[in-house]
């Protein structure tokens, strides 16, 4: 902009002022005169209240309900719905369960019949673990003999510097159905758990129901859900429900028709299940394979010995999510860590692929409306971690959701509560999470540092890792006096071993 124009401008504004004659009585104040900076200060600060309060009032963010004035909206009529939740996934399942636990009328919609899969890495961590105790899930789980806790593990640098130890003993994690950080649940097995824990404690499971479309009628504060039967297009389906819930997963559909989400998913991460292994003696390794980065490579053990391989692809690097499947197959035999972790010939299933939404969306909710789970970016964007937040952020959302029906409030203003609880327990955590994922992509010798410095520490320290990356402790820990300059002193330790010492890369797993 012309700077003649602004002081054109700024010239015509100072003279309107000087001629108000309100403006210049506050200008002749005593208090004014003696006191010039402080009333500038006050000025300034005004100012930006009164604009604040302007762009609330056109975004109607500062208007909530008036109920009494939506002549047919009723929270009695019992043939309507508290809630539906479009999924009945973990998020979808988990919010039913506590929502039905508090007398609320659920539906679960849920596109196909359980049991059913669905592509991941099957690592369930702390967060999802505590809620499956309550749930019941956990006792069924481990009595059954349906999970693999991780007992030791470890992981491989870029440079090929590694370490493995026991994690859930330093952890003191030793209690029959708490004994890991981490445990290996097929999500065909875990899905339907959920579910079916949802569906005893009240909630209305509708399993092979596809959700064509869904219409929010304000003059009555009901939402109408337009469903089919999946194997059967001809015989529809009509739900109705005071708050809508989409819990579709990662490609947001539900979301993205609705209007709040308007990108594709942003990762994607691949899953191969191996069988009749010998090779493989740990319970979970992450690989850091540098043309990878900032994605990574991990074996994880299931249940009855089987073996997930699986791959992720995380933003931020050369790679692009189209090109999984060719660094997928590349690792398995041209990885020298992989390829003998897996073996010569493994047994292994044909690779199946999920896209992945990372690191929450903007805005997850809305008048009568919350977005939970894959379908609001609930997933690490450091580790692809997605189970737990899903869970936590549905039991999350069912705290803001109780009391806003105890309220008699379900617009935007008291749903924010959700946005406000999810992003104070991991949503700060993901935006860390990228600018460290970022960081490594830039900077991998730091991974091999930390990999020569956790096997100078040992499992102790590697607990703490642990728990940093799946979510028990905040990335802050990276910045403690006990650990960064640690990290720092063996970052220049690494440089001097490879100037003088050569590229040192172990060829397998110590």
């Amino acid at each position: 902009m012309d700077s003649k124009y602004i002081q054109k401008t700024l010239s015509a504004i100072t003279e309107q002022i000087t001629k108000n004659a309100a403006v210049q009585k506050v200008l002749d104040n005593k208090f004014v005169k003696e006191h010039k900076y402080t009333a500038a200060a006050a000025t300034v600060g005004l100012g930006v209240v009164a604009a604040t309060t302007i762009v609330k009032a056109v975004n109607c963010e500062g208007k909530r309900y008036n109920y009494d004035a939506i002549p047919n909206l009723s929270f009695d009529d019992e043939s309507i719905y508290d809630v539906a939740t479009i999924g009945a996934g973990p998020s979808g399942s988990v919010l039913g369960y506590y929502l039905a636990r508090e007398g609320r009328k659920v539906a679960l919609l849920e596109k196909k019949v359980f049991p059913r899969d669905k592509y991941c890495g099957d690592a369930v961590a702390t967060m999802a673990q505590d809620i499956l105790r309550e749930m019941g899930v956990m006792k069924e789980l481990v009595d059954e003999d349906l999970g693999h806790f991780a007992q030791n593990g470890g992981f491989v640098s870029p440079n090929g510097n590694s370490f493995i130890g026991n994690s859930a003993k330093e952890l003191k994690r030793d209690a029959k159905y708490n004994r890991g950080a981490v445990i290996a649940v097929k999500r065909i097995v875990l899905d339907e758990k959920v579910a079916k824990a949802a569906k005893r404690m009240g909630a209305d499971l509708k399993e092979n129901t596809t959700v064509e479309s869904a219409t929010f009628d304000r003059s009555t504060g009901v939402w109408t859900i337009n469903c089919v039967d999946s194997e059967d297009n001809t015989k529809k389906i009509v739900y109705r429900a005071r708050v809508l819930v989409c819990a579709d997963g990662s490609p947001s559909n539900a979301a993205r028709q609705l209007g709040y989400v308007n990108t594709e998913p942003n990762g994607i991460c691949s899953r191969a299940y191996v069988k009749n292994n010998t090779t493989f003696r740990y319970d979970g390794v992450v690989f850091y394979p540098p043309s990878l980065l900032p994605g990574y490579c991990a074996i994880i053990r299931e249940a009855r010995d089987e073996l997930n391989y699986l791959a992720y692809i995380i933003p931020g690097g050369k790679v692009t999510n189209d090109e999984l499947s060719k660094y997928h197959h590349q690792y398995m035999t041209e990885d020298p860590f992989i390829s003998a972790a897996l073996g010569p010939n493994p047994d292994i299933e044909r690779m199946k692929a999920a896209p992945l939404r990372l690191g929450g969306i903007k805005k997850s909710y809305d008048d009568h409306l919350l977005i939970v789970g894959d379908a609001a970016g609930f997933i690490d964007p450091l580790t692809g971690e997605g189970i737990q937040y899903a869970m936590e952020g549905s039991r999350l959302a069912s705290l803001a959701l109780i009391q806003a029906f105890n309220e008699r409030d379900l617009s935007h203003q008291s749903l924010k509560r959700y946005q406000d609880l999810w992003m104070s327990k991991f949503g700060h955590e993901f935006s860390m999470s990228m600018t460290m994922s970022l960081f490594l992509y830039r900077f991998p010798i730091v991974l091999d540092a930390a990999a020569s410095l956790i096997e100078k520490r040992g499992s102790r320290f590697l607990a703490e890792w642990a728990a940093v990356m799946t979510g028990v402790k905040p990335k802050t820990w990276f910045l403690r006096p006990d650990v960064g300059p640690l990290i720092v002193l063996e970052i220049f330790g690494e440089c001097f071993r490879r100037v003088f010492q050569g590229k040192k890369q172990i060829k397998k797993l110590d």
